[in-house]
């Protein structure tokens, strides 16, 4: 038999590794073969405060350590080196930050929470917490029927990006399952480019030009900087992920199911009702013939903020390096925020994991980008400064039902004439 420690947490997270009713048992898979045990073998004593509940979804490759289930004395992991050290070297957690002295994180992490709002609620006893309302909110979403057509089911909640304007609400959630990083904001960057979205006019003022007809710096230098935000900001939202270690709603989700932590009556309800939940990543809509061989329900590191969504910032940089009609930004916009709530949509995050992770997303580029686009591009650092602070947005005070006119009152003001040569895209 595993370790009671070892045993208590398998029961209390549900995801360490995979199982499955059978009956009257529950069988753990576990390394070097099968564990079986009778269900009361397995149950712990409920959580007397759910607060305390953090990130647990990783699976031990060393399955002597004691400390698990890990709770909120062990975040911020960078206060624990032991803690670090058994994340990085034993167990699968992916991409481990110490926000302490990882090499690539530049800004103070306590910092970009306290600018992002501060750090997430948990789990509460109390009953009219507003965590159980966003739990609810999660649960609604990740609850719509995956087959209708997501331009009405979401018409509440969302504007649909051109590309998905015929997708189910499955294929919204699965559209931004382990898909290559930035893939959707490229997918609008060559839309752009190609005119859908009428004239485009970059600003040479923030990258200048090296000849009258463009190509490097223009078509290429949007590839590289949809690239570049998202390397940078990586790092920095996983140190701030680590540090606050908020559980993944399916946590959340398996511990009421299996009577481990109270909840509202309602919620208890819904869950209760969820259909073949068996496990704790069916929760999520990335599960059975919907998920991917070994990357069933919830990434492994911890909720909050979202990286898919502090990976969205194209509508910030964007605005810096073009002069965009309301039109664009406004589609600009749509793409980020979909690519963003979608995450919700599919049952992973909260609706402020990723609220929290456009901000900082935001917050750390807007940081960035003067003095690199001035060393890289030889540009103006405080003329681009001035724009930079001239274009930052409040996603709190978003619209995501704004509809994109056709072209609002028109193009903000150019800081260079008007070319009238085409845009060259290609070689």
């Amino acid at each position: 038999m595993i370790s009671n420690s070892l045993t208590i947490h398998l029961v209390i997270i549900g995801i360490l590794c995979s199982y499955c009713a059978l009956g009257d048992q529950t069988f753990f898979e576990v390394e070097g073969g099968t564990d079986f045990g009778t269900k009361d073998d397995f149950i712990a004593d409920p959580v007397e405060d759910p607060s305390v509940i953090r990130f647990n979804k990783f699976n031990p490759i060393d399955q002597a350590y004691g400390d698990l289930p890990l709770n909120s004395s062990h975040y911020p992991i960078s206060e624990k080196d032991e803690v670090v050290t058994y994340l990085k070297k034993e167990t699968d957690a992916e991409s481990v930050v110490n926000d302490k002295n990882d090499d690539e994180i530049i800004y103070n992490i306590e910092e970009l929470i306290k600018l992002v709002g501060d750090l997430p609620d948990h789990p509460s006893s109390n009953m009219k917490a507003d965590y159980w309302k966003k739990f609810d909110k999660v649960i609604t979403l990740r609850s719509m029927g995956g087959k209708a057509k997501a331009k009405g089911a979401l018409r509440k909640y969302m504007q649909l990006p051109s590309k998905w304007e015929r997708f189910t609400v499955e294929g919204v959630a699965q559209a931004v399952y382990d898909e290559y990083p930035g893939s959707h904001q490229a997918d609008f960057l060559a839309d752009l480019v190609g005119g859908k979205y009428g004239p485009i006019e970059y600003d040479s003022a923030i990258i200048p030009t090296r000849s009258e007809s463009q190509f490097l710096r223009e078509v290429v230098t949007l590839a590289y900087i949809n690239t570049w935000s998202i390397a940078l900001v990586g790092p920095h939202n996983f140190g701030a992920k680590w540090f606050a270690g908020r559980a993944r709603p399916e946590e959340i989700a398996w511990l009421i199911k299996n009577g481990q932590v109270q909840a509202p009556k309602k919620i208890k309800k819904r869950i209760s009702e969820i259909p073949d939940f068996n496990k704790a990543t069916d929760f999520t809509r990335y599960r059975g013939r919907n998920a991917r061989l070994g990357r069933e329900g919830s990434p492994r590191h911890p909720s909050w903020p979202a990286m898919h969504s502090a990976g969205s910032n194209m509508s910030f940089w964007l605005q810096i390096i073009m002069n965009l009609t309301p039109k664009q930004l406004c589609e600009a916009k749509k793409v980020d925020f979909a690519v963003s709530f979608a995450r919700t949509v599919a049952g992973v995050h909260f609706e402020d994991d990723n609220m929290a992770g456009l901000k900082m997303g935001q917050e750390i580029v807007a940081r960035a980008l003067p003095a690199h686009f001035a060393k890289k591009y030889k540009g103006d650092a405080n003329v681009i400064q001035q724009k930079v602070e001239e274009k930052r947005f409040a996603w709190d005070a978003y619209d995501a039902l704004e509809k994109c006119g056709a072209g609002g009152p028109g193009r903000p003001p150019s800081n260079r004439p008007p070319s009238n040569r085409p845009p060259s895209n290609r070689p």
